[in-house]
């Protein structure tokens, strides 16, 4: 019976070849202290019988695997696949691959996550963890306690010492909201996230202080909370619209709500900006294909990523340690200005 590619292993070679496992194991480790001739054995031996190294095994021999994982809650929105690259570039210069893993924002699924890369040896993780406001602090305080390398990124726990790369959400929201009432507008809408969640709070009090630095009030009846900024409808924007004293700008914590608010004000027949302008947040590939093109906060994604991927790195090379690494790495946002406020 044909031997199944992938199963064969240094045993198996070492008994087709009448060599000890440890000869085998060393030739294929391109090892001197084994002849050219017995390496070129084993080598032509493996291809035969479809040998593939079991990279776990190894990584358990040589206490590292050069994998680092990385868990966002899915991979298919632009903001995490463009941290990804950034982690994917700085790893591969250090010899480091990436497991990426997706928690769908479920808090119960990012622990799985975890405990599966940690059973496949990975020698350190990367998280963004979930916004179901359900994450487990206890969880994480263990698993930093017991020596796991964890850098976090972008929604970080609360309430733990931890290395993390965020950006200043609260800065972002307070330039873009700036930027609005500069460019003339008065009364600004806020189209925010949830409040249990730090980077919407962030972006809330920096809207709000936007608001009072200007002198200008801060009225609730234009604060609507969304609790899904992917499930947005145009009805929340047309129960700004319809009120006696309406807004004549949206800024949203989200690129997302702003466009879906965007169309609805088009279908009504309003003017952007002219009669209303929109400001939203991330920098979402499609603003700048959409039309008007919509105005966004930069969140410095790439960077983001390369920055967390170097911070982890740094302590698995031993050139830093937790303890010496800065807690938390703030980068600066950039409002980019586009149609739709200009």
């Amino acid at each position: 019976m044909a031997r199944k590619p992938g199963k064969t292993t240094i045993h198996d070679i070492a008994f087709e070849l009448r060599l000890n496992a440890s000869t085998v194991s060393r030739a294929l480790a391109n090892n001197p202290v084994v002849s050219q001739k017995t390496r070129n054995l084993v080598l032509a031996k493996a291809k035969e019988l479809h040998y593939r190294p079991n990279h776990i095994a190894a990584a358990l021999r040589r206490g590292r695997s050069d994998i680092l994982g990385v868990i966002v809650p899915a991979i298919d929105r632009a903001f995490f696949a463009s941290v990804i690259r950034g982690i994917e570039e700085k790893a591969g210069e250090q010899g480091y691959h990436i497991m990426v893993c997706q928690s769908y924002d479920s808090s119960l699924r990012e622990r799985t996550m975890v405990e599966t890369l940690r059973r496949v040896q990975v020698d350190g993780i990367l998280i963004s963890v979930a916004k179901d406001g359900k994450t487990d602090t206890a969880f994480y305080r263990k698993l930093i306690d017991g020596g796991l390398p964890v850098q976090f990124f972008d929604n970080i726990p609360e309430g733990i010492e931890a290395p993390a790369v965020v950006i200043d959400d609260e800065k972002g929201a307070f330039d873009a909201t700036t930027h609005l009432i500069n460019s003339g507008y008065r009364r600004i809408a806020h189209l925010c996230g949830p409040q249990h969640l730090h980077i919407y709070r962030d972006r809330y009090l920096g809207y709000t202080r936007a608001l009072k630095e200007a002198g200008l009030p801060v009225e609730d009846e234009l604060i609507v909370e969304i609790d899904s900024h992917f499930d947005t409808s145009p009805e929340i924007f047309n129960s700004l619209w319809k009120r006696p004293n309406p807004p004549d700008a949206i800024f949203s914590a989200s690129d997302y709500s702003a466009a879906v608010g965007l169309k609805a004000a088009l279908k009504l027949g309003l003017r952007i900006p002219e009669d209303l302008a929109f400001m939203g947040f991330s920098n979402e590939p499609f603003t700048e294909i959409i039309t008007p093109q919509l105005s966004s906060v930069d969140q410095q994604t790439l960077e983001m990523g390369r920055r967390s991927a170097e911070r982890l790195m740094a302590v698995l090379n031993n050139n830093s340690t937790p303890a010496k690494t800065e807690p938390k790495l703030v980068l600066l946002p950039k409002v980019i200005v586009r149609e739709s406020s200009s």
